[in-house]
């Protein structure tokens, strides 16, 4: 009820500037003019609404999450003590200016600001993944999307579970960002280990060797080693950015035709 008076406040307001408008423009202008006050009133509308109702942490649905890693010295969270704001879109509304935490090991995002009223500790909540429809990392030097990717969408012998999605283009290319253990002195340690799929015609392929990869192009395996050798990349070896660029340049060379 309350978003509902706020929004024909806001209307009314609306009209009334527009009312005061003593200049004619024509039909368009008006028409542009309105389509962009309304926009705004409801933007100006859902900060009210959220401010009013506390949904501003409408996100947080989930279950405790435990620090079993405590003890380790290399953590599964993703670059664990690096700086970083976030991001998340949760049933179309996308929240902002967050802190984030994204376990490597168990595939979890985990929020950690909410207060346990004793003012010492802090509650650490796993989102529901089947609420999240995608979330973002911003770090000093990257900004990392994420979505949750099925069976469907990945593929046979590909894991479902959240990707990076570092390039979306006709051939895409996802990351899987995890981590392995191994027991040191008796501790678990956690190592992040992220495996790298490029979309092909014959569906994604895991990047390992080059070779196998270049020919799951079928008829443009040629353009591809072309663009390879002339940026002198060894796809095994090469960072996301190098990746990333090698792609574009094959998409563009190819008028960015989807996939087939």
């Amino acid at each position: 009820m309350t978003r509902t008076y706020l929004l024909i406040f806001l209307f009314s307001c609306t009209l009334s500037g527009h009312a005061q408008q003593g200049t004619y423009r024509g039909a368009d202008d008006k028409t542009n003019r309105f389509a962009k006050a309304e926009a705004a009133g409801k933007e100006l509308l859902d900060s009210i609404y959220v401010a009013r109702t506390r949904t501003e942490f409408a996100f947080i649905n989930g279950t405790e999450y435990y620090p079993y890693h405590y003890r380790a010295k290399h953590k599964p969270l993703l670059f664990f003590g690096e700086e970083r704001t976030a991001a998340i879109v949760v049933k179309g509304r996308k929240f902002e200016n967050l802190v984030l935490q994204y376990d490597t090991f168990t595939d979890e995002l985990i929020f950690s600001e909410i207060d346990n009223d004793f003012g010492k500790n802090r509650y650490q909540i796993s989102i529901k993944k089947d609420i999240i429809g995608s979330f973002t990392l911003c770090f000093r030097t990257d900004t990392m999307r994420f979505r949750y990717l099925t069976d469907r969408e990945t593929g046979a012998g590909i894991p479902a579970g959240f990707y990076e999605i570092a390039y979306d283009g006709p051939t895409g290319f996802i990351i899987r960002h995890r981590s392995v253990v191994h027991q040191r002195n008796g501790i678990d340690e956690y190592y992040h280990s992220p495996v790298g799929y490029i979309k092909t015609p014959a569906g994604y392929m895991k990047i390992t060797s080059g070779g196998r990869l270049l020919k799951s192009f079928g008829n443009g395996s040629a353009e591809m080693k072309k663009i390879m050798d002339q940026q002198r990349i060894k796809l095994r070896k090469a960072d996301k950015r190098h990746i990333v660029n090698v792609l574009q340049t094959y998409d563009s060379r190819r008028g960015a035709r989807p996939v087939q």
